[in-house]
């Protein structure tokens, strides 16, 4: 059996330059305790195809991991376990 995903390291390598190191914003929007509080399958739309909570695209430049990867995932379309556990590593955060 695998282990699961480590959401911190997912969050460093592909986020983290953005949001900030622990989610707070930076040149991006603040993730923890904003989207970290989304029901999951909202924050994985967000993640996914870029549409925020309220059904609206996310703003420029945050990519749309749907149809491209995560920097180790050699061109895998991220997964709803590494999504999530990116989601429970920033709703630790706040």
């Amino acid at each position: 059996m695998a282990s699961p995903p480590d959401g911190e390291a997912l969050f460093q390598e592909n986020c983290s330059a953005c949001h900030g190191p622990r989610g707070m914003g930076g040149s991006a929007p603040k993730l923890a305790g904003d989207a970290s509080e989304w029901k999951s399958k909202v924050f994985e739309r967000a993640v996914l195809s870029g549409v925020d909570d309220h059904g609206k695209p996310l703003k420029a430049p945050m990519p749309h991991w749907k149809s491209t990867s995560f920097n180790a995932d050699n061109g895998v379309r991220p997964s709803k376990l590494e999504v999530d556990a990116i989601q429970q590593y920033l709703h630790r955060q706040k």
